[in-house]
């Protein structure tokens, strides 16, 4: 269906005709409206999803295993959609900020040609074209990094370049390393040639490689000393935008491979994953309290956050997996709209070290409100967002008795009510004459705009927390029922006269954990 190749094709035209267009208003216009348009097919993705399971596409009519396969499932289609409401507010965001002749003309096309690697990172049914997605975004995020970057921010940005270089060569040896073991690359015919393979070292091996260059991706301990110093030294708009996805995508990575590819039963990996979350979120908070500027607390936060949600996969059940898709939906709008209300402190104080700002309460009560919001649902205070998403971890590692994880993961929410407190005492509480506030600079107003609209969008998440709980439900069921994906895979293959493989049954009784709310007696009142 075309509609899957939607998100990666979008983005890919708006980027060739930002290029090429001249006018800047005529450029402006139409990238946000394409923009809104890749919101509106990722949408719709999501609910064509939700009602009739996986869609596949074989690209260029060449069947499976030989032929490009795009793959929409509910978990993929609301990463898609959440990249492009990201994308969406950060640009709006960045054309308030800077007029036309200030911008740097190759962001915009940047930003769209990273949005093609995203969406194809999501969307692929290979482990090759995963690497090709994987490298198309990292090659535009090393050059938005280092656009607008002066010598002393571009030093900041080597660590970046390199690790993600030498993630770039392990995930390639990996890649040739799993055609050796399996004889192909696709994710469906993976999950039923690995699916009997469980005791074989070759696949753990695999996996560990898979793991590593993922955790590289995400930020994971120990693998995550690149990112602090970092992203501080982005744009807000662009900051915004990798803080809520890029960081993601390893994330969604580690869901799929390790939920819809690999064996179900690696527990040990599992409980590795487990405690690698733990010792990031934990790492990840004690930085962002030590931090005394706002982009580098969020940076940090960046970190902790990832550790709740690796925690979850660790923790590797039905509705653990549940808890980690919708704190992913939660985070990745939190997370990004913070940035948005960094950037504004920025502007109208003319920093955002900690020391130097001050009397923004009394300026604009409305994004001191907004950034009350936010920063209490990233602690995970009730009712906010981030109390169900880190309720539901948490219930699913007391039911698993992993008291210890528990306690951190407790112990970093504490910690970030912490730091957001620290952020709104120094910004908006604090009153200093000797502080300025650049009222006068009018562009604040249409910022704040933006801002408090991505604060409403997470405040829609806590009234809709129900739905969305159960909608995460039914994406954690098909990646524990994967047969649905592989069918929806292989039908291509026999439509196009291949041979198919008969599929290996994984019922999804066997993984133990019921999702259905009314048996669950851990899942809160507001999921039932």
């Amino acid at each position: 269906m075309n509609l899957v190749a939607m998100p990666i094709l979008l983005p890919l035209l708006t980027a060739i005709a930002a290029l090429l267009l001249r006018a800047d208003t005529l450029r402006r216009g139409i990238v946000i409206a394409s923009c809104a348009f890749q919101v509106i097919v990722a949408l719709a993705l999501v609910i064509l999803t939700a009602r009739q399971g996986p869609i596949a596409l074989s690209i260029g009519d060449w069947a499976p295993p030989f032929g490009i396969v795009l793959v929409a499932d509910l978990l993929s289609s609301i990463m898609v959609a959440l990249a492009g409401i990201i994308s969406l507010a950060s640009i709006v965001y960045g054309y308030l900020e800077l007029p036309c002749r200030l911008e740097h003309p190759l962001r915009i096309p940047l930003t769209q040609f990273l949005m093609v690697g995203l969406c194809q990172s999501f969307l692929t049914g290979d482990l090759f074209n995963l690497f090709v997605a994987f490298e198309v975004m990292l090659i535009c995020s090393y050059a938005l990094l280092t656009l607008e970057a002066d010598d002393w921010d571009i030093k900041q940005a080597f660590p970046y370049l390199a690790i993600n270089a030498v993630g770039s060569m392990i995930f390639l040896a990996a890649v040739a390393f799993a055609y050796g073991i399996f004889g192909t690359l696709n994710f469906a015919e993976i999950s039923q040639r690995a699916a009997g393979m469980s005791d074989d070292p070759r696949v753990l091996i695999l996996a560990v490689l898979l793991l590593g260059v993922f955790g590289i991706k995400a930020g994971l301990f120990p693998l995550y000393f690149w990112l602090p110093n970092s992203y501080p030294i982005l744009s807000t708009p662009l900051a915004a935008l990798f803080g809520g996805m890029l960081t993601k995508v390893g994330v969604y990575v580690l869901l799929r491979v390790f939920g819809t590819v690999l064996p179900q039963d690696l527990s040990g990996l599992h409980t590795v994953l487990a405690w690698l979350g733990g010792v990031t979120m934990l790492l990840g908070v004690i930085g962002a309290v030590s931090r005394n500027f706002v982009r580098g607390i969020l940076s940090f936060h960046i970190l902790s956050q990832i550790g709740y949600m690796v925690l979850a996969i660790g923790f590797f059940s039905p509705y653990a997996i549940a808890a980690a898709i919708f704190y992913n939906i939660h985070n990745n709008l939190v997370k990004s709209s913070l940035f948005l209300v960094g950037g504004t402190i920025s502007l109208l104080n003319g920093t955002d070290d900690l020391k130097r700002s001050a009397n923004l309460w009394r300026a604009t009560p409305l994004l001191g409100v907004a950034f009350l919001l936010l920063g209490l649902s990233l602690a995970g205070l009730p009712p906010l967002s981030g109390f169900w998403g880190k309720l539901m971890i948490v219930q699913d590692g007391l039911r698993q008795g992993e008291y210890v994880l528990i306690f951190v993961a407790l112990f970093t929410s504490i910690f970030t009510l912490l730091s957001m407190m620290k952020i709104w005492n120094a910004s908006f509480w604090t009153q200093d004459a000797s502080v300025p506030v650049r009222i006068h600079d009018r562009r604040w107003i249409g910022l704040t705009a933006v801002t408090c609209t991505m604060a409403l969008l997470t405040v829609a998440v806590t009234i809709f927390a129900g739905p969305l709980i159960e909608l995460s439900h039914q994406a954690s069921e098909e990646i524990f029922k994967r047969e649905t994906y592989i069918r929806a895979v292989l039908q291509l293959k026999a439509d196009r006269g291949g041979v198919v493989d008969q599929a290996v049954s994984v019922p999804f009784e066997a993984v133990s954990d019921p999702i259905d709310g009314t048996s669950n007696p851990w899942l809160p009142e507001v999921a039932r």
